[in-house]
């Protein structure tokens, strides 16, 4: 039996939520960075030069916030306020900070200082803006809804071979039927809802859980219908040193309508931040894997099995708006039969940069190696051996910096739009499994915080 579209299957519905989450972390990074954009770089020697300057002290804390230097900038703002109390914008910044430093009450306290101050209107509704922020943050139970729509064009969505030929008891046949290349459309919806509630303790350890829905309805191969359904329970266990996420997930996934794939894992990862420029994490995963028999592919039972992989992944600021991350991973399938059994070893590499006003770049560049342990004498005389490359850009921008954001109802200004190409390859021994694949999408992303 032929398993490269049910490989790729499950491969789609865990890459794209794994992208989904990742736009939605950067999303949010180059909203923050917005006000922090346009500015001239002050050096300390200049504030030594005129340190009786407000503005160019206020500047510099500017400068010292996009250096990450959280702490240097409090004290900053907290000479300039000790120079002059009455200055609204710089004591709103200064809670901002207190706010990043996770001094909770002590933000909510300076923006109490302002409740009596002038200021103009633009400035009072920043600080009702990030009064409700401080508020939300101190909530024992925090809840946030993401919601991504869109479409998608794939110009070759059963992953035909590009020789026009499959091996079958190791003889060529052309590809006939639904078995040929096909270009399709498709809808996507992803819903997540996560929760996080903070445990009392001094450190801010964390339960957390999360429930996905994933959808992707094709416009003409129905057959290729893709759903699935997820959750997580985890611990943030947190410490100066390293945070351990400790965790435990669930999925079920329905292909063409048809139950496909149950799978329950153990998850454990361990992060690391070195002096806010580099995050090094790494993490291990356990997955049992079952798999149901469905019309298109009634012998997927032979997939049955224990997965587990490791990882080791890598991100560093060069600048303020540049981020370059890297890792390596290696996973082992055991299978019920050893012809579906393999190991893999995979590398990526990704490119993050804020352009400004909001807007976002990403490219990433994904590459693997499989390695199957028996020969399946069904399809060939040989092991398999797979390459596959797997290369990602994604633009995204605020609807407000479109034209049609000037025309949205205010409740959906925060919206960010994607636009994403792939471009997926993958190499065997085995013709069967050599395909090409190019990937369009458009997405709309919202998130709502309570």
């Amino acid at each position: 039996m032929l398993f490269a579209q049910e490989e790729k299957d499950v491969g789609v519905v865990t890459q794209q939520l794994a992208s989904e989450r990742q736009v939605q972390q950067v999303a949010a990074t180059a909203k923050k960075s917005q006000s922090l954009e346009k500015f001239e770089k002050i050096t300390f020697e200049d504030v030594l030069k005129d340190p009786d300057n407000i503005d160019l002290n206020f500047r510099y804390a500017q400068q010292q916030i996009v250096d990450n230097n959280l702490l240097g900038a409090a004290s900053t703002l907290e000479r300039i306020l000790i120079v002059n109390k009455d200055l609204p914008k710089a004591r709103l910044f200064y809670a901002i900070v207190l706010f990043r430093l996770d001094n909770m009450n002590e933000a909510e306290r300076e923006l109490n200082l302002l409740d009596n101050v002038e200021m103009p209107d633009s400035l009072r509704e920043e600080v009702k803006a990030f009064r409700e922020k401080i508020q939300l943050r101190q909530k024992k139970v925090r809840i946030a809804i993401r919601e991504t729509v869109g479409y998608q064009i794939d110009d070759n969505r059963n992953a035909a071979p590009s020789s026009k030929k499959r091996l079958f008891g190791n003889a060529p046949l052309d590809l006939t039927g639904t078995n040929k290349k096909r270009r399709d459309t498709s809808f996507i919806n992803v819903t997540s809802v996560d929760m996080v509630r903070d445990l009392g303790f001094q450190a801010g350890h964390e339960l957390f859980t999360n429930l996905t829905y994933f959808l992707q309805e094709q416009t003409m191969a129905d057959d290729l219908d893709l759903s699935a359904h997820s959750y997580t329970v985890g611990f943030n266990l947190k410490h100066p040193l390293l945070n351990l996420s400790p965790s435990f997930t669930g999925s079920h996934m329905f292909l063409s309508r048809e139950s496909f794939l149950r799978s329950q894992a153990f998850n454990l990862s361990a992060h690391r931040n070195f002096k806010g420029k580099l995050d090094v994490v790494s993490a291990f995963k356990i997955e049992r894997q079952d798999y149901l028999p469905v019309t298109e592919a009634i012998t997927v039972t032979q997939r049955n099995g224990d997965e587990k992989q490791w990882t080791l992944d890598a991100a560093y600021s060069l600048t303020p708006t540049t981020r370059i991350s890297g890792g390596i991973g290696y996973a082992n399938k055991h299978a019920k039969e050893d012809i579906n059994a393999y190991e893999r070893l995979s590398m990526r590499t990704a490119h993050t940069w804020l352009v400004g006003k909001g807007q976002f770049l990403i490219n990433s560049l994904d590459v693997g190696f499989d390695n199957y342990d028996e020969i399946d004498t069904a399809i060939a005389g040989r092991r398999r051996r797979d390459k596959t490359l797997r290369y990602r850009m994604t633009y995204g921008a605020p609807v407000t910096f479109l034209l049609v954001g000037k025309l949205l109802p205010r409740p959906l200004k925060d919206i960010t739009v994607t636009v994403t190409y792939e471009y997926y390859r993958s190499l065997s021994n085995i013709t069967n499994f050599t395909y090409r694949n190019n990937k369009f999408q458009l997405l709309l992303l919202k998130k709502w915080e309570f």
